[in-house]
């Protein structure tokens, strides 16, 4: 649900990313508290595995995105480092069309019939879109979105280093911590998960500015977002 015209291109790939083997994240569940203000210094990250976003065609993006996951009985958490030199987010309201700004997306089906699936976006300025989508064709023929879903009980926050909207400098990054309530993922086959249970999920980050023929997007998963039989696999872990 990025760009329209990063839709077209992604379709280029569909039938080569359906055939092709999914990258697989192994989740791991941790004892640890996780803090979510945004700072990924908990020690609890430093035994997550870090994996990378890749550009719509399967190339190095030009900025990297790099992404962790953790669980526990309560929460799916992550954290997701963005490098970023111009930072631009204006949305301030639930359920604006982020898509349009620099954006990190979530894509998760638990079940892994891929007619359904939770979509959640977030901006530097920690502005929450979120969704709960069914998509009979696994393709934007026949899809349904109902925005009146809430993920009750999500928690996220969101850390700047530079200065948003002012294309005068250079800025570093942006880095996200977010905790989705297990209870609010329906169609997961257990809550809490159980050891070796599998989610298929990916991750898509946007970059727009004020000009709107430039656009970038690189995600974990090519094509990425709208289609689950493209998703990677989330493998949950209760140990090493």
């Amino acid at each position: 649900m990025i760009f329209l015209n990063l839709l077209l291109s992604g379709l280029t790939f569909l039938i080569a990313g359906n055939m092709a083997e999914k990258p697989q994240y192994e989740c791991y569940k941790t004892e640890d508290e996780i803090k979510i203000d945004g700072h990924i210094n908990e020690g609890a990250w430093d035994h997550a595995p870090e994996a990378l976003f890749i550009d719509m065609d399967g190339s190095e993006p030009r900025q990297k995105t790099t992404f962790k996951w953790l669980w526990d009985d309560k929460y799916l958490y992550g954290a997701f480092y963005v490098e970023d030199d111009h930072i631009w987010a204006k949305m301030t309201e639930r359920d604006a069309y982020l898509w349009y700004e620099n954006v990190v997306e979530f894509f998760i089906n638990a079940d892994g019939s891929s007619k359904s699936y939770i979509e959640i976006e977030i901006n530097p300025l920690n502005t929450i879109l979120d969704l709960f989508v069914l998509n009979k064709h696994n393709d934007r023929s026949d899809i349904r979105q109902l925005w009146k879903w809430d993920c009750e009980g999500l928690l996220s926050a969101v850390q700047v280093d530079g200065t948003i909207n002012d294309p005068s400098d250079k800025d570093s990054h942006w880095t996200i911590e977010i905790a989705i309530p297990f209870d609010q993922v329906y169609t997961a086959p257990n809550n809490p998960p159980k050891d070796g249970d599998t989610w298929h999920v990916t991750f898509t980050r946007g970059e727009g500015d004020e000009n709107p023929d430039k656009k970038e997007a690189s995600t974990w998963t090519p094509p990425g977002f709208h289609n689950p039989l493209s998703y990677g696999k989330l493998n949950f872990r209760t140990s090493r």
